[in-house]
């Protein structure tokens, strides 16, 4: 993973508080470590569901999580981790300590756009009264992509922002 040259630091909120990121240069970047945890933590959310869909689904869970997660990955994509986003402020302020590593803005708002999708289906699904057996299966996949950024540091969004859009500055860091 590659860093920025020069921008070995990160702070809390970005400035002004609503921008997306850190400028450096021409470009806006974000702090992937941040970004990382926050995958961490929407991972442990995702496997709880799953665990709740399917040992005590009188919980209903996917009407209290889906209404969150878009509401996180909205704010997200459109603010960035920091202020609005209470996932992103846990993932930011759990990597306060650790060297940040920058990377393009772009991917990562599109591969939190695709977040906030997955969520409307889940909760459209459970609005129309699916079966569980399919809501668990919307829910695997946000716990299978959000381990592989979690653990991995491999984002499939941005991956496939990548195949579908030739951006330049995605290819800079």
């Amino acid at each position: 993973m590659s860093t920025v040259t020069g921008e070995n630091f990160h702070t809390f909120l970005t400035n002004p508080w609503w921008s997306m990121g850190q400028r450096m240069g021409d470009f806006v970047r974000i702090n992937e470590t941040a970004t990382r945890a926050r995958a961490g933590f929407l991972n442990a959310l995702s496997a709880t569901t799953i665990f709740l869909l399917i040992a005590y689904p009188q919980l209903d869970p996917v009407i209290y999580v889906g209404p969150f997660v878009i509401f996180d990955m909205t704010v997200a994509a459109i603010f960035g981790l920091t202020p609005l986003s209470p996932v992103g402020l846990l993932g930011t302020t759990l990597t306060m300590p650790i060297k940040p590593t920058w990377k393009p803005i772009k991917p990562k708002r599109f591969a939190w756009s695709l977040g906030a999708a997955l969520g409307v289906t889940c909760l459209t699904m459970r609005l129309l009264e699916m079966d569980n057996s399919w809501i668990i299966g919307v829910v695997a996949i946000c716990f299978g992509l959000t381990w592989a950024e979690a653990v991995l540091g491999f984002c499939v969004g941005c991956w496939m922002y990548g195949l579908l859009v030739k951006c330049e500055v995605c290819k800079m860091d």
